[in-house]
This record gives C-alpha cells, sequence and structure tokens, in this order.
C-alpha cells in the first residue's frame, strides 16, 4: 500500500529524503559559486 501523503516521483520517504539532501547541497553550492563569483 502506497502511502497517500508521499509526493508522486518518490517511491519511499528514504528516497524523498535522500532528494531532499541533495537538493539541499546542490542550492548551497550554487550560492556559494554566486558569491565567489561577484565578491
Amino acid at each position: 500500500m502506497k502511502d497517500p501523503e508521499l509526493p508522486p516521483f518518490v517511491k519511499s520517504w528514504k528516497q524523498f529524503y535522500r532528494l531532499l539532501i541533495i537538493w539541499l547541497a546542490v542550492l548551497i553550492l550554487l550560492f556559494y559559486l554566486f558569491t565567489k563569483y561577484f565578491e
């Protein structure tokens, strides 16, 4: 049985949190590079 609260693009909560951590790491990297470029 599938959890109804889970977003449609992931199959489990573990996968959801893994994607979330990767997404946050990418954002942090992009903001870091943006800051270094414009300092």
